[in-house]
């Protein structure tokens, strides 16, 4: 079975952000397939993601970045994991045929990294001064005093307390938002100590429900998830992730936990401390 590489789960994500920004994911799917696939490990993994999707036209190009570039590298376009993913499910079971001509459009897509240029070296060089670097601590978004600060840092950050719609993990968070004085656009950030934003956006979903961060009440969200094994009903239950989102306008925060055998649930509270919905494990 052949094994995933870090692009092709990039280029699985930029699918994925197209395919929700044409409306074909709800937020929850979108979120709930994108951490699948930065975590899958074979391409049969990545190909199940998007099978039951049409091939969004995604524009291939690569755009100088504003902040310290992300681990993966965003070269070429969407051509390569869709083509890992029609050889693995063909594989597997029922192929993802894509168009002839969206084919044609993929395979002709291409980069070319730019020649090394030789700097020669003179024979008295000058020593270059050691800058220290600055260390920022990661927040924990997995417990309340993680959120708080991460509340605190995107508040000063960006001035404002608006998003489309946000997951929280204990390493790190992935927040949409729309582009500044640009909102039928929308731009990716990831939260890990720093705040790093994707320099390529994407379409904004029409009518899309924004979500104030400032209205989360932490005090009343962190009794649930300190509970939270016995709200899904798994006594040994951690928690896994958070996405936060506005359901029909309605502003919820899904906690979801499981066990080490993968057992698990969520609850869906709102920002002051309501349970609106609940799914425990089903046994």
């Amino acid at each position: 079975m052949t094994r995933a590489r870090d692009l092709d789960r990039v280029e699985t994500c930029n699918v994925l952000d197209a395919a929700y920004a044409e409306g074909q994911l709800s937020a929850e799917d979108y979120f709930e397939r994108t951490e699948k696939a930065r975590s899958a490990k074979t391409l049969l993994e990545l190909a199940r993601l998007v099978n039951d999707l049409q091939v969004p036209n995604i524009p291939t190009f690569t755009a100088p970045r504003t902040s310290v570039p992300r681990k993966f590298l965003y070269v070429g376009g969407a051509a390569l994991v869709i083509v890992g993913a029609i050889a693995a499910v063909a594989w597997s079971r029922a192929p993802l045929t894509p168009s002839a001509d969206i084919t044609a459009q993929y395979a002709g897509s291409s980069v070319m990294m730019s020649p090394v240029t030789t700097v020669p070296v003179t024979t008295n060089p000058v020593a270059e001064p050691i800058v220290e670097p600055i260390l920022i601590t990661p927040a924990d978004t997995l417990t309340p005093e993680g959120i708080g600060e991460f509340l605190n840092r995107y508040r000063d950050e960006f001035g404002d307390m608006v998003v489309d719609n946000a997951s929280f993990h204990n390493d790190h968070s992935s927040i949409r938002r729309s582009v500044p004085g640009a909102p039928a656009l929308t731009q990716t950030i990831d939260f890990r100590g720093g705040f790093e934003i994707d320099s390529t956006p994407t379409p904004r979903q029409s009518g899309q429900p924004t979500f104030d961060l400032g209205s989360i009440q932490i005090d009343k969200l962190a009794p649930f998830m300190a509970n939270i094994g016995g709200y899904v009903d798994v006594p040994d239950a951690a928690i896994s992730h958070l996405v936060i989102n506005s359901n029909y306008g309605v502003p919820e925060i899904a906690i979801y936990a499981e066990n080490a055998r993968g057992e698990g649930g969520r609850i869906e509270v709102t920002p002051w401390g309501e349970i609106s919905r609940s799914y425990p494990y089903e046994r």
